[in-house]
Order: C-alpha cells, then sequence, then structure tokens
C-alpha cells in the first residue's frame, strides 16, 4: 500500500512539474480573465473542423484586436524607451517578459504610476497600451501610443480630434465599462462600486462574434456523418452565418459595434453583470437604440443628446450624418440601398465585406479593409445598379468620361466626410453631392473634395445643369472663393482636419493640381489641434515638401511649429510661376493676403471633440 501511495505521488509531481514546464499558469488576476462560458467555445475549438476560415481569421485585424502583452504583440521592438509626453518622461521597459510603464498620471486620478502593461489595443493602424492599476482586474491606458504606418510614438489624446488642452487619457476602468464590448468577445463586466472583475470568452473580435455561441454547433456536429452533412449544406441551425441571414439580420452582426449606439435602460443591470444580451442572428433593436435620422424613437433622443451639443458634435454631423469612423451600420441604416431594397437583396456590409478571404494569394490585399475580390472598383456598386456597368451607361450618369476619376462611385456617393485614427474616411452613408446639406451642416460636398480649386457656386451650377438638382441662394464669398479655402481657413478643427487630408488625396490632387497648395497648408502646421498639424504636414510631404519638413515635430509649440510654416509659405512664394486663380487667392504673385486675412480672421475656434 506504502509504495502504490508512492507511485501514485511520482505521478502527482510528475504531472505538476509537466504542467510548469509547459507554461501553464494560474489565470493572472491583474487583467480581464479569459473565460468562456454560457455556450461559448472559443475559436480554438472552431479550428479542428474550419482549419481555412480560422487560419483567414487569424490573419485579419480583428483577431489582434485585443490582444495579452508580449514581445511578440508589440510592434515596436526595444528594450528601454523614454518618451515625451507634453515635456514629461514615460518609460517603457522590459523587465523579463514583462513590461512595464512609469510615468505621473494627471486627470482626476493623479499620482505616480509603476505598474505591468498587460493588453494591447489595435494591430492596424494605432496600438494602445494598458496597465493595471493593482486595483483588481482594473486597466488604464498608458499615456502614449504607437501610430503604426508611420512608426511614431504619440500621445494617446493627439491621436483625435481634441482641444489641445486634452492631454489625459481616458481615466482607469475605460477598458471594462466601454472598450471592451466591442474589443473583444462575450464581455461580462462584472463592475460594481468595489468590484472590477471583468470576465471575457475571448480577447479581440473572434469567431463567436460573428457566428454566436458555438457550444450548440460543436456538440451537434461531434458525429462525422452529421458533421459531414453540414458541411454540404447551406446552413446549421445550430449556428449563425452572416452570409446566409436576412440582410438586415446580417448587418446588425456588424453593427453590435460598427455603430452609434445605446444599450436600453432594461438592459442596464444585466449588462453590468453578463454584458450585452444581443446575440448574431438576433434583433440589434431590441436591446440597443441605434441612434440615427431615420425612425421615431432614435430622433427623439438625438433631440435630446442635441441639448449637449459638444456629446452630439463627436458622432454626428447637424443633420444626423455619422461624423466619426467607426460607426459605419449608422451609416449604412440612413442609406437607401438599405432602407429601400426589398428584403431579400437589401444592401447589408457583406454586399461589398467579407470576413475571411478566399485564396491565400488574396490575403494582403483583403487584410486592409476585407473588401471582397472586385469590390474596390465600381462593381460595388453595378452589381446592383447594372444600367451603370457599361462604358456609356457609366458616363450618361456621371457626366464623367468612364475611365476618368469623377466616374468613380463611391467618391462621389460615399465620400471621405468622418474622422478616424488622424485621417478621413468614407461615411457609409450613400448620399448624392449637395451644395445645401453643406450650406446646412458644414459637411463638405463630394464634388469640392476632388474639384478643390472650385466653388461653391461652381458646383450648384454643375448640380443644377447636369442633375437637375435647383442651385441654391450662394453669398459673394461662396460665389468666388473655393470652397476647400473656406474649410481649411474659416472652418472649424473637423472641417480643417477633413480639408488637410483632401490636398492629400491623390483624386483630389489629380483633379485640382498642386502647384497652388503649399501656402494654405503651411498656414495649418501651427493649428491648434495636433490631428490638423499632422494632416497637414503628411499632406505637404506628398507636395515634395519633405526637406523642408524633416525635422517638424507637429507636437512642437506654437512658436516653434510656426517656424515651418512660414519657411514653407517663403519658399513656395519665391519659386511659384503659376498663373492668377482668384478662387484660390492667389495671383501671379502669390497668395493675395485680403481675402487670405480675412477667412483666417474668421476661423471657427469653439473647441471639438471628434474620439473614438
Amino acid at each position: 500500500m506504502l509504495a502504490l501511495r508512492i507511485a501514485l505521488a511520482a505521478v502527482v509531481l510528475f504531472v505538476v512539474a509537466l504542467g510548469f514546464r509547459r507554461g501553464d499558469q494560474a489565470p493572472p488576476s491583474s487583467r480581464p480573465l479569459v473565460e468562456p462560458t454560457d455556450g461559448y467555445v472559443g475559436s480554438g475549438t472552431c479550428r479542428s473542423c474550419h482549419p481555412a476560415e480560422h487560419a483567414s481569421w487569424h490573419e485579419s485585424f480583428h483577431r489582434s484586436m485585443t490582444q495579452v502583452a508580449s514581445r511578440a504583440s508589440l510592434v515596436p521592438q526595444f528594450e528601454r524607451l523614454q518618451l515625451d509626453w507634453f515635456g514629461q518622461p514615460v518609460v517603457l521597459e522590459w523587465r523579463g517578459e514583462t513590461l512595464w510603464v512609469t510615468f505621473e498620471r494627471g486627470g482626476r486620478q493623479p499620482g505616480h504610476v509603476e505598474r505591468p502593461v498587460e493588453q494591447l489595443t489595435g494591430s492596424h493602424h494605432l496600438q494602445v497600451l494598458w496597465y493595471s492599476t493593482g486595483n483588481q482586474r482594473e486597466l488604464a491606458p498608458v499615456p502614449m501610443c504607437f501610430k503604426l504606418e508611420e512608426r511614431l510614438w504619440l500621445p494617446l489624446t493627439a491621436v483625435f480630434v481634441l482641444p489641445p488642452e486634452v492631454r489625459d487619457p481616458p481615466e482607469p476602468g475605460a477598458w471594462s465599462q466601454s472598450c471592451s464590448m466591442c474589443h473583444a468577445t462575450q464581455t461580462r463586466p462584472r463592475l460594481d462600486i468595489d468590484r472590477n472583475d471583468t470576465h471575457v470568452g475571448e480577447l479581440g473580435i473572434a469567431c463567436e462574434a460573428c457566428h454566436g455561441p458555438g457550444g450548440k454547433h460543436v456538440a451537434a456536429n461531434q458525429n462525422p456523418l452529421r458533421r459531414y452533412a453540414h458541411r454540404m449544406a447551406a446552413s446549421d441551425a445550430t449556428t449563425v452565418n452572416p452570409d446566409t441571414q436576412l440582410p438586415v439580420r446580417s448587418a446588425q452582426v456588424c453593427g453590435q459595434c460598427h455603430a452609434v449606439s445605446i444599450l436600453r435602460q432594461a438592459h442596464f443591470e444585466s449588462w453590468r453583470e453578463s454584458g450585452s444580451p444581443f446575440r448574431p442572428g438576433g434583433d440589434l433593436h431590441a436591446s440597443h437604440l441605434v441612434i440615427g435620422a431615420q425612425d421615431g424613437e432614435a430622433v427623439e433622443l438625438r433631440r435630446e443628446l442635441q441639448k449637449n451639443p459638444a456629446f452630439f458634435a463627436s458622432s454626428f454631423w447637424p443633420d444626423g450624418q455619422v461624423r466619426l469612423a467607426g460607426r459605419e451600420f449608422s451609416g449604412l441604416r440612413q442609406s437607401p440601398c438599405y432602407t429601400h431594397g426589398d428584403v431579400q437583396r437589401q444592401m447589408d456590409c457583406t454586399s461589398c465585406h467579407a470576413m475571411h478571404h478566399g485564396k491565400d494569394g488574396e490575403a494582403a490585399a483583403w487584410r486592409d479593409d476585407q473588401l471582397r475580390p472586385g469590390m474596390r472598383g465600381n462593381a460595388a456598386c453595378t452589381q446592383c445598379h447594372a444600367q451603370m456597368a457599361t462604358p456609356a451607361g457609366l458616363a450618361a450618369h456621371t457626366h464623367h468620361g468612364p475611365d476618368s476619376i469623377g466616374s468613380n462611385c463611391y467618391d462621389c456617393h460615399m465620400s471621405h466626410t468622418v474622422v478616424g485614427l488622424m485621417k478621413a474616411s468614407r461615411s457609409h452613408q450613400i448620399t448624392s453631392p449637395s451644395v445645401q446639406s453643406e450650406l446646412a451642416t458644414g459637411r463638405p460636398n463630394a464634388c469640392n473634395q476632388c474639384h478643390l480649386d472650385r466653388t461653391l457656386a461652381w458646383t450648384a451650377e454643375h448640380l443644377q445643369t447636369k442633375w437637375g438638382i435647383a442651385a441654391p441662394a450662394l453669398d459673394a464669398e461662396q460665389q468666388t472663393i473655393a470652397a476647400s479655402m473656406q474649410w481649411l481657413l474659416a472652418g472649424d478643427a473637423g472641417q480643417r482636419m477633413l480639408a488637410a487630408w483632401s490636398f492629400g488625396w491623390q483624386p483630389a490632387q489629380q483633379t485640382a493640381g498642386t502647384d497652388w497648395m503649399a501656402p494654405f497648408l503651411a498656414r495649418l502646421l501651427d493649428d491648434p489641434y495636433y490631428v490638423v498639424r499632422f494632416n497637414a504636414a503628411r499632406s505637404l510631404r506628398s507636395l515634395s515638401a519633405s526637406e523642408a519638413l524633416a525635422s517638424y515635430d507637429f507636437l512642437a509649440g506654437a512658436t516653434a511649429a510656426r517656424v515651418f510654416g512660414e519657411a514653407v509659405q517663403s519658399a513656395w512664394s519665391t519659386s511659384y510661376r503659376g498663373a492668377a486663380r482668384p478662387a484660390v487667392l492667389v495671383d501671379e504673385r502669390g497668395v493675395v493676403a485680403e481675402p487670405f486675412t480675412r477667412l483666417y480672421a474668421r476661423r471657427n475656434n469653439k473647441p471639438v471633440y471628434l474620439a473614438e
């Protein structure tokens, strides 16, 4: 008996030792716990039966939306960095296999921070670092983030269109309270006054975020014959496939994250413990109020939100069109292709996008925006609007050459009027260019975003003569000065950012020419809003001004930044040999001072808050 006990003890010790050698550890208590429940099983379970789909999902940015911080998951490689956060040091250093951050925190909870970094959010445009506060599973953002395209460390608040005095990142707890709902799968906030015990089914946007809990599907397909029959069938009632759902239900799967929405009050208490009640295949509107301009209930809520102008303007233009990137469903559901289509042919997200690429050779192009093959051009529209699929039909509709920039459908009907992650993006609300809408809302119209050198009067005339759209009354400036000049010099921070981005947009440069642009972009290099400066500098570099801006720091003080603007303008003035172009405020000698000064003096300095 004693020998048997000794043998059993040896086996237990061997298993324990084997577990340690494999890296098995107790679940960490300093970050949200990954623990699928209530029918969720995790993406690893899907892999054995769906290896191709799992592989393409694994290549996507959805998968890496949130990751545990590690040397492999953090893009920049270093051992120790000291970063400048508006004159204060932020130190990042690896201590063994754990990344630590040290800095002095401001905001409503000031104090010294020296804590481990537990998680990363993002891997496409931006990586945000989250450290453990030491209060249970509570996380807080590191004030510096990494911009992947430019390989640049930036203050987190400088990424957004925010007043320059806004420097502190969100307060501790933001990830559990809001970010986690769209940056993880099956989030249960588990929050209370003295509790932060957030659990998730999986970090990142995983299989079950789109297909629903997989437990029933796994159980039903244990039998190989049933599994084979399921693979041959069009659908399986134990799971949800957005591609085979009715369009409205399919779009709502994406809309659970890609929308401006508020959880209905009846679900507040259950959300605190169990998270969102929405499951793919269900009705998003039953649990969430998706804010827009179409349904009466949302209109009433929108009117209430308008009583707080800063909050309302953070997501919408004055007419309710979305102003902030990442809210594509809010734009789509206000589009005629979504609202006017029949139940079966209604446009939805999968009309153009696919969550899995079909072939290995398609992976790189697909990964950027997950468009279906062929959907980067007019086929996205002509799959339904077949009358415009021929060159003659397209030219008859656009009044541009069929191979010209002006015949690219979505440049006119889904223009770049939303901002996010330091750039302009397409609104995903399908509209037609309208001078009237611009006058009412301040939102740049699609014609003038391409024809940057043209006035609103020019646009109104063409819309009237070619498309029969009545021209509105315009004042003297709107008749004689290019619309882009008014956005860039007199607009609010959001309009100035869109203008600065548009000046670097290749179709606009090809259409309007570039020899006149530099002095106006130069005037934005000391703009109060950092993201406006950033886009002005990026557009200037596309005009071969890289050498002049080699040491330009868009985060520098206004005086230091202004030196670069003056240098660019001076260099342009001495070299400009173009013709007079009154609409863009230049003559043979350079910038025409009086209208330039007059417009700039009217710059809209109201605070703007456009933050994802």
